[in-house]
C-alpha cells in the first residue's frame, strides 16, 4: 500500500519524468482450450524497455534537490479481514503436527544460527516515507537495500560501496506514469528486489502512485515497474551496469496495491490487491515470461483475474513464490484465504515460461486456527491506541520453495499457549508454515509452528510481527521479525530451527528473548505519524533470504526503532552452525604416501555439519562456493561431500608423519583436526626385468 511522501520530492521529481512510448505489440492469442481445470489469462500490452547505466542514474540523482522532511497526508488501501468466518475444520493448536513438542527444554542457543554482522541499511532521514517497506536481498558480492525513498548498495561487510544510492523515483523515472492531464504528481511505493541465481541478474520491481490531486486523495490506475540488470555485470552491480526498465499498466481502471514478487527458472510472478479506486475489488496475479526481459523486450505479461473476488475464496494479498529448483515446471501464487480464516490458498501456474501460461482453480489447505490482528504495544508509547504499531492483518509476507517445500509466515493474535485468540490477553505472534509441494499433487501441510511469548498477561509479553522465513540448502530455517511489547521497544530479532528438529518447533523458548540484531534504546512517538485506529505505520514487508553462492548463510532485513522517534531498517548476516568436528584426531587415519582417497568422519553437535551446495547450475549462473579442505604437506586434489558427517578427500602426500586437516564449509567457517592423517611408507611389489623367478618379488619403499 502506498505511503507518506514529501510534496517537495514528488513535485520536483514530476518535472523530470520522461514520457514513455505508447506503441505496443499485438497480443498473442492463446490456444483455444486450456488444460483441464485451468484457465488462460489475458496478454497485456507492453512496449520495449528503456536502458540506462548506473552511472547515468546516479548523475540524475545528484542533480535532484535535497529532500526535506515534510510528510504528506495519506489514506490507506486496506482489505477488511477482521470478521471473516472461521474454518470449522481447523485444529485449535499452536503447532502442526498437534502432538509436536512445542519447545525444547534443553539448554541450547535461542537460534541455531549466529549473528556474524548487522548494520543499518537506511533510516527515516534517507527515506522520507513511512513505513519503509523493509526490503533488500543479497547477491554474489553485495547486499542491496531497496525501501521506499532509498535504493542503496553495500558490500558484504556492511559498508556502503557508493555504487547505488538513489531515490527509487529517480531510478524508475523513465517508465513511470507521466505527470500530465489528470495526473498532477507521481511517486513510487512497495519495492521488491531479488537476485536470480539462474541468470546472475538483479530484478527490482515497484509500483507508481499517479495522483489526481495535490494531496493524493485521488489516484489513477497505475503501473508495475521492473528493472533488470544486464548479463555483462555477472551478478555485481557497478557504475557500468546497464539496467533495462519495463512497465505495464496492470488494469485500465483499478489500482494495483501491495504487490509481491516471486521468481523461478521460468518466470516472474507478482500479485496485487486491486482497488477501484478506494473500494477493494479483489486480487489479481501476473506472470512475466522471464526470457522476455533478458534483452530489450517487450515484456510478455499475462494477467489472471480474479485470483479472489470480493468476499470470495482465493489468495488475499497474493505472494508470487520464489523457487530455487532448476527443474521447476510450474509456478505458484499463495496467500491467506480471502474469505475464511485458517486456510491458505494456492494457485498453480502451468507453462509459466511460455507466452500462454494457464492457471489452476483455488487450492485451499486447512492450517491451525488463525484470526484477526491488532496494533502492537511498545515501550514508551504516548499515543494510546493510535500510537501503537500497525501489524496489518494476517497476510503472508513472502514465500519460497526449496527442495520441494514451500515456506511462508504471517502474524496473528494468540493466547499464552500460542493458539489463535482475540481475547484481552492475546498477544501478537509469528506463525510459520512448511508445505510439501508437487507439480501434480496439491500442496499439503508438513509442519507449522508459532513464535510467541507465553507470559500470563499481554502487558508482560513480547510480540513478534511482520515476519519472513527462509530455508537453507542444509534444510535449516530462520524467521526474522520485529519484536515489541509494553516492556520492549521495537527491536529487530530472529530465531530458527535445525533440519532435524521436531516438526513444528523452533529453537527459542517461550518467554525468553529471541536473538536481537539491533539495539533499541528509545521510544517511538513521531509527530509526522500520529497513527490511527490501526496504529502507526510499520512494515509493510520484511525479507529473509539465503546467500546464492554458499546456500547456507541467511540475511534478513527488519524495521526497528533506531533512535527517539526514528526508525531504521536493520540488515543482518546470520551464519549456519559450523562444520562437523572430525573424529580422526583421536585415531589418525593411516595413509600410504602417494595419491589416494581418505575418508574424514565427523561428529555433529547443535546442528554442526559439513555441507556442499551440489553441482553448479548451467551458465550464466555463477558457480557455487564449494566445501574445501587442506592437508599439511600434501595437495588436496578433490573433496567429495558424502553427508553432513562424512567427506572423501583425494590427496597427494609425500611427507611422512602426522598431518593436520582443515575443512572449510562454503560459508567460510572451518574446523581443524590436528594429526588427523598419518602418512606412512607404502610398500609396493614389483617385477625386475629379466630377473630369475626367485628374485622377481622384492620390496622397496615407493610412491603409488
Amino acid at each position: 500500500m502506498f505511503k507518506h511522501r514529501t510534496l517537495a520530492s514528488a513535485f520536483a521529481f514530476a518535472l523530470t519524468l520522461l514520457s514513455f512510448s505508447t506503441s505496443a505489440p499485438l497480443r498473442a492469442q492463446p490456444p483455444s482450450a486450456a488444460p483441464p481445470g485451468e484457465q488462460y489469462g489475458e496478454r497485456l500490452d507492453t512496449v520495449p524497455g528503456v536502458s540506462l547505466a548506473t552511472s547515468e542514474i546516479m548523475r540524475r540523482q545528484k542533480a535532484m534537490p535535497q529532500m526535506l522532511i515534510g510528510w504528506r497526508p495519506h489514506f490507506e488501501r486496506e482489505v477488511e479481514r477482521d470478521n471473516l468466518a472461521q474454518n470449522p475444520d481447523a485444529p485449535a493448536v499452536s503447532t502442526w503436527p498437534p502432538n509436536a513438542t512445542k519447545f525444547s527444554g534443553s539448554i541450547r542457543p535461542l537460534a541455531p544460527q549466529t549473528t556474524a554482522l548487522s548494520f543499518d541499511g537506511a533510516n527515516v532521514n534517507d527515506t522520507q516515507a513511512t513505513p519503509p517497506d523493509s526490503m533488500g536481498t543479497v547477491g554474489p558480492d553485495q547486499y542491496i537495500v531497496f525501501v521506499n525513498g532509498r535504493l542503496r548498495s553495500f558490500d558484504k561487510t556492511g559498508t556502503a560501496d557508493g555504487v547505488l544510492n538513489a531515490n527509487p523515483d529517480v531510478f524508475f523515472a523513465s517508465v513511470m506514469t507521466p505527470v500530465s492531464g489528470s495526473v498532477v504528481l507521481n511517486f513510487t511505493s512497495d519495492p521488491q528486489i531479488r537476485y536470480d541465481r539462474f541468470t546472475a541478474r538483479w530484478y527490482l520491481s515497484i509500483i507508481d502512485v499517479p495522483c489526481t490531486d495535490a494531496n493524493c486523495n485521488g489516484i489513477a490506475a497505475n503501473r508495475w515497474l521492473l528493472a533488470v540488470s544486464d548479463a555483462a555485470s555477472n551478478g555485481t552491480i557497478t557504475a557500468s551496469t546497464v539496467w533495462t526498465f519495463f512497465q505495464v499498466k496492470t488494469d485500465n481502471t483499478d489500482f494495483c496495491d501491495y504487490p509481491s514478487l516471486g521468481i523461478d527458472v521460468n518466470a516472474l510472478y507478482f500479485g496485487c490487491n486491486m482497488f477501484s479506486p478506494t473500494a477493494f475489488a479483489g486480487t489479481n496475479g501476473y506472470v512475466v515470461q522471464k526470457s522476455s526481459v533478458q534483452g530489450a523486450g517487450p515484456m510478455v505479461v499475462t494477467k489472471f483475474t480474479p485470483l479472489a473476488t470480493v468476499g470470495g475464496a482465493g489468495p488475499a494479498s497474493p505472494r508470487g513464490v520464489d523457487n530455487f529448483d532448476p527443474g521447476a515446471t510450474v509456478g505458484y501464487f499463495v496467500g491467506a484465504d480471502n474469505n475464511q480464516f485458517s486456510r491458505i490458498a494456492f494457485r498453480r501456474i502451468s507453462n509459466p515460461g511460455s507466452a500462454t501460461p494457464s492457471i489452476s482453480g483455488n487450492i485451499r489447505v486447512t492450517v491451525p486456527t488463525t484470526g484477526a490482528t491488532n496494533p502492537v504495544e511498545h515501550l514508551g508509547n504516548t499515543g494510546g491506541n493510535n500510537g501503537r504499531l500497525d501489524s496489518l492483518d494476517d497476510r503472508l509476507f513472502a514465500a519460497m520453495i526449496r527442495n520441494g517445500h514451500l515456506w511462508t509466515a504471517h502474524n496473528l493474535r494468540v493466547d499464552a499457549n500460542g493458539v489463535a485468540n482475540t481475547g484481552g490477553a492475546a498477544r501478537k505472534a509469528s506463525r510459520w508454515y512448511d508445505f510439501t509441494m508437487s507439480d501434480t499433487a496439491n500442496p499439503a501441510l508438513n509442519q507449522s509452528g508459532t513464535v510467541y511469548d507465553n507470559a500470563a498477561t499481554l502487558a508482560a509479553a513480547a510480540q513478534y510481527w511482520i515476519p519472513s522465513i527462509a530455508a537453507t540448502g542444509q534444510g535449516h530455517a530462520l524467521i526474522g521479525f520485529s519484536k515489541a511489547g509494553t516492556p520492549f521497544g521495537a527491536t529487530p530479532s530472529y530465531t530458527g530451527r535445525l533440519s532435524g528438529d521436531a516438526l513444528g518447533t523452533m529453537s527459542g523458548v517461550p518467554g525468553a528473548s529471541m536473538t536481537d540484531i539491533g539495539v533499541t534504546a528509545a521510544s517511538y512517538n513521531p509527530t509526522w505519524d500520529t497513527g490511527g485506529t490501526s496504529g502507526r505505520r510499520w512494515g509493510d514487508y520484511s525479507f529473509t533470504v539465503v546467500d546464492p553462492l554458499d546456500d547456507m548463510t541467511v540475511w534478513t532485513i527488519q524495521e526497528y526503532n533506531e533512535a527517539t522517534n526514528k526508525y531504521a531498517v536493520r540488515v543482518a548476516k546470520l551464519l549456519a552452525p559450523p562444520p562437523a568436528t572430525p573424529t580422526c584426531s583421536a585415531t589418525p587415519v593411516g595413509f600410504p604416501s602417494g595419491t589416494g582417497n581418505v575418508t574424514i568422519t565427523g561428529t555433529s553437535t547443535g546442528g554442526s555439519g559439513f555441507y556442499d551446495p551440489g553441482s553448479d547450475l548451467p551458465s550464466p549462473a555463477l558457480p557455487f562456493t564449494h566445501i574445501g579442505a587442506s592437508v599439511t604437506n600434501a595437495t588436496v586434489n578433490s573433496v567429495t561431500y558424502n553427508s553432513p558427517t562424512q567427506l572423501t578427500l583425494n590427496i597427494t602426500a609425500s611427507t611422512l608423519g602426522l598431518q593436520d586437516v582443515t575443512i572449510v564449509n562454503p560459508d567460510g567457517q572451518s574446523t581443524i583436526a590436528s594429526g588427523c592423517i598419518n602418512v606412512t611408507l607404502q610398500l609396493v611389489r614389483y617385477r625386475a626385468r629379466h630377473s630369475p623367478p626367485r628374485q622377481q618379488c622384492r620390496m622397496r619403499a615407493a610412491v603409488r
